[in-house]
């Protein structure tokens, strides 16, 4: 009886630090996957953050505007910047977001980012640009009200 409970305990054991192991690859995959974006390397070269700190503070201010901008709106600036739905699912993993509110609601998730407020506001500057560059002024202007 003892050794079984033993060799269950063991079992236990593998099987939860194996999936702990695969969850931590596959977030490291994921942000190795997006790193490459356009938008994120832009972000990183221009404003000197790491991929990470690039995709959460993009994938959180993506999700806002996904919130606040009508259906129309929101599909232009999902077809503006590649993998808008993957920045926005990585975004909620780092930043431990489960809704998203106002940008307010998201300063503890940039805080485990690592993202100060002044980052956060260049990440927003660089995201609106992106979408204006790719997508026009008119656009770009609405993501900027739909972001603050």
């Amino acid at each position: 009886m003892k050794r079984t409970v033993v060799t269950l305990s063991m079992l236990a054991m593998l099987v939860s630090t194996g999936c702990t192991k695969n969850s931590t690859s596959s977030a490291m995959s994921s942000v190795t996957s997006l790193a490459s974006n356009p938008l994120i390397s832009s972000l990183t070269s221009s404003l000197g953050l790491s991929a990470t700190q690039a995709i959460g503070g993009a994938g959180a201010l993506l999700g806002l505007a996904q919130k606040n901008l009508a259906g129309a709106d929101w599909s232009k600036v999902a077809g503006a910047i590649p993998g808008a739905s993957s920045l926005i699912s990585e975004a909620k993993s780092l930043g431990g977001i489960s809704k998203f509110t106002d940008l307010a609601g998201l300063s503890s998730a940039f805080s485990k980012m690592g993202l100060t407020g002044d980052q956060v506001k260049s990440v927003s500057s660089g995201l609106t640009d992106f979408v204006s560059k790719a997508a026009g002024p008119d656009l770009g202007t609405k993501l900027a009200g739909a972001i603050k």
